[in-house]
């Protein structure tokens, strides 16, 4: 459900929490216009403030500090991964493996991650907060999908599900990272055939 829908669904005598939520909506494009335009480290919750027009008291009501306020601002803006059963594990698999390309290789994500990474680096509670907002529920969600190509026979029983999934994304942010580049459709293709076709297992116990 789309925020200008519940905008409208919300019930409030006063308007009070539905100015409370255009308020959190405007903070939330507002940071992510800075941050195209300037990039992270010229952000500041200041600037925000004054971009969506409200109180830096009122950005930090809701987000303790500048690398929580990036992360939402992003994970909104984050499709999520495809998980339908179309009948054949091969396409659902290239449909996660774009899914997550384009996650992990979109402008918004290079230019953010590093910076926030060095931010979190000491601390365990954003460190958590990056982990919750931008991986694990996209994993958990791709996860799925290759289970299922394992419960087809597509992948086989002790195939390292997690250690696909690791690989991938760190193909992707190597690329995105390191070279500015995206992996294409085609690469993606290619990346799924090859796990299909030699894909890790897990140690026998």
């Amino acid at each position: 459900m789309g925020l200008k829908r519940t905008l409208q669904q919300v019930p409030d005598k006063d308007g009070t929490h539905l100015r409370d939520l255009d308020a959190r909506e405007r903070i939330l494009a507002a940071t992510l216009r800075i941050l195209a335009q300037d990039g992270y480290s010229r952000l500041t919750i200041g600037g925000v403030a004054v971009e969506a027009r409200v109180g830096k008291a009122t950005i930090y009501r809701s987000w303790p500090n500048k690398p929580a306020l990036v992360l939402d601002a992003v994970r909104e803006e984050l499709p999520a991964v495809p998980t339908a059963d179309v009948g054949d594990s091969e396409t659902e698999m290239v449909a996660v493996a774009c899914s997550l390309s384009n996650l992990y290789c979109s402008q918004k994500i290079r230019m953010a991650l590093p910076a926030l990474v060095a931010d979190v680096a000491d601390d365990s509670g954003l460190r958590r907060l990056l982990a919750e907002n931008l991986i694990e529920g996209r994993k958990a969600s791709s996860y799925e999908v290759l289970a299922r190509a394992v419960e087809r026979g597509t992948l086989p029983e002790d195939t390292d599900i997690s250690l696909i999934l690791d690989s991938w994304a760190g193909t992707m942010l190597f690329r995105s990272l390191f070279f500015g580049a995206s992996v294409d459709e085609e690469t993606v293709r290619r990346m799924v055939a090859a796990t299909v076709a030699a894909p890790p297992r897990r140690p026998a116990n």
